[in-house]
């Protein structure tokens, strides 16, 4: 039984639980960069950082599918949550920063192992002319947070310093995430997990649609741009440009602003209209952010740059729902699996390439992503956008 939103009860709490989760970790997650280098670290540790957690977010992708799959995605979902809050812990009591290393893989476990899960979740649940849409909710629930949580962890950095701060940040993080557990394990109803074996759903990973896979090979290329300059963001804001962390958290929640502003209508069109032009648009953003971003010297450029930085997110509905129609409907978590641990496998190394452009100067960092993710959009339109 549907709401009167078309979604059903499952996804609500799914949504909800996204929503806490969302909110605990964009407290401090952002601000990671910062903690590193009070607990000592330097450009190398802070790109190292990034690095891992691309690779472990890549390699979470195929066991997190595999995990909604045989054990459902109920308990699937409530194991991952628990060890994110274990993570938040582990942060919030490191007194060095290759602590954090160490941690780290409790810590991306929702949002390296939820995602093929949820979404499997909205797939089945809604018919394929209202996924966009699903995903546009699903991402705003997400984002939402976004708009506030920076600006408070950027007030508890800027009131108490960074190290107390950032503690701070991840003890109400981790309370947040203990709410999340309450809410799946009383709410979440238990859906029996699909009958294939395990070796069966390994063996026939790699059986991608060919549509699916010309979408993976742009969006690794795309996503290898992002991961250049994204982790540097902060620092260029902050360091290089000498604004606030208090600035760019509000800057963040802007950039999220504009995303909320355009999901809906934007997933509405594309369930309409198809869903390749949006696709290749949010690609474009892609490029233009990093682009502006490095061009920017004042408060007003920096506006500008965010503003960007959250239209790349109008065709990101679209992409989710055009994985989960051509993901096999008695495979779609192994499938969203096997996409995004792919695609991450690809990308992880991406910000150690941005720490060397670093090395050259901070501009060049954002240059090179731009670069790269236009290259990718230039991918995306010739082998799917245009053929569609």
């Amino acid at each position: 039984m549907r709401s009167k939103r078309g979604l059903t009860p499952n996804l609500i709490v799914l949504f909800g639980a996204t929503f806490l989760i969302a909110s605990a970790e964009e407290l401090w997650s952002r601000f990671v960069p910062n903690y590193l280098t009070a607990l000592g670290a330097s450009i190398a540790g802070v790109a190292a950082y990034g690095a891992l957690k691309d690779l472990l977010e890549a390699l979470y992708q195929f066991p997190g599918g595999l995990a909604g799959a045989r054990l459902g995605y109920r308990r699937a979902l409530l194991l991952f949550n628990v060890l994110a809050v274990c993570g938040y812990l582990a942060f919030a009591a490191a007194q060095r920063w290759w602590v954090l290393l160490i941690a780290l893989p409790l810590v991306v476990a929702w949002q390296g192992l939820s995602l093929p899960a949820l979404f499997a979740s909205i797939g089945d649940s809604l018919p394929t002319g209202e996924r966009s849409l699903g995903f546009a909710y699903q991402s705003i629930v997400r984002r939402v947070p976004i708009v506030v949580a920076p600006l408070l962890g950027g007030l508890m950095i800027a009131r108490l310093g960074t190290t107390a701060g950032m503690r701070t940040a991840l003890l109400v993080a981790a309370a947040i995430g203990v709410a999340a557990i309450a809410l799946q394990a009383t709410r979440h109803r238990a859906v029996a997990p699909g009958g294939a074996t395990l070796a069966e759903l390994v063996r026939d990973a790699a059986s991608l649609h060919p549509r699916l896979k010309a979408l993976l090979v742009s969006d690794i290329v795309v996503r290898f741009g992002q991961g250049v300059g994204e982790i540097f963001v902060v620092l260029y804001v902050v360091s290089e440009l000498h604004f606030s962390t208090v600035t760019f958290g509000w800057l963040v929640g802007l950039a999220m602003l504009v995303s909320i502003a355009v999901y809906v209508p934007a997933a509405r069109i594309a369930d309409r209209r198809g869903r390749e032009p949006w696709v290749t648009l949010t690609y474009a953003f892609f490029a233009l952010f990093p682009m502006v971003l490095g061009s920017s010297r004042s408060l007003p450029m920096l506006v500008l740059a965010f503003a960007l930085m959250g239209l790349r997110e109008i065709g990101e509905p679209a992409r989710k729902a055009m994985i989960v129609d051509l993901a096999r409907a008695d495979r779609r978590s192994v499938d969203v699996g096997s996409y995004y641990l792919t695609r991450g496998l690809a990308v992880f190394p991406a910000s150690l390439v941005g720490g060397a452009l670093w090395r050259l100067a901070p501009q060049a960092t954002f240059f090179g992503a731009a670069l790269l993710a236009g290259l990718g959009t230039l991918v995306f339109y010739v082998t799917v956008a245009r053929r569609a």
